[in-house]
């Protein structure tokens, strides 16, 4: 995109690099934006029209994602009790809190049978 005449009007002069290597940069760096733009909207619009008109696919992803993230929020929880109930049981020797602790491990257990 080159600059309009007003906008080369009220550019500011360089400070520390001649004008020629700047605007060699700006070229260089404007066709690599450019270049970047068109990939990521070429990729994305073909992304979408495949999705969005095969709707078996949208279907099948969407219930995928579903069931992944139902699994993995299962494990992480079931994971994360186990740990608390461990770090828990290993706290029943303190002497202020570990009393209760201990209660409450008693009442899990009670709960299991």
């Amino acid at each position: 995109m080159p600059l309009t005449a007003e906008q080369e009007k009220r550019k500011l002069p360089p400070k520390h690099r001649k004008d020629e290597k700047r605007a060699e940069e700006n070229e260089r760096f404007e066709k690599l934006l450019d270049k970047l733009e068109e990939m990521t909207t070429n990729g994305r619009l073909k992304d979408m029209a495949y999705h969005f008109t095969n709707k078996k696919e949208v279907i099948k992803v969407n219930l995928l994602a579903g069931i992944s993230r139902g699994v993995g929020l299962t494990i992480g929880t079931a994971l994360f009790i186990a740990l608390l109930v461990f770090l828990l049981s290993q706290m029943i020797s303190l002497p202020v809190i570990g009393e209760s602790i201990a209660n409450l491990l008693e009442v899990v257990e009670q709960y299991r049978e």
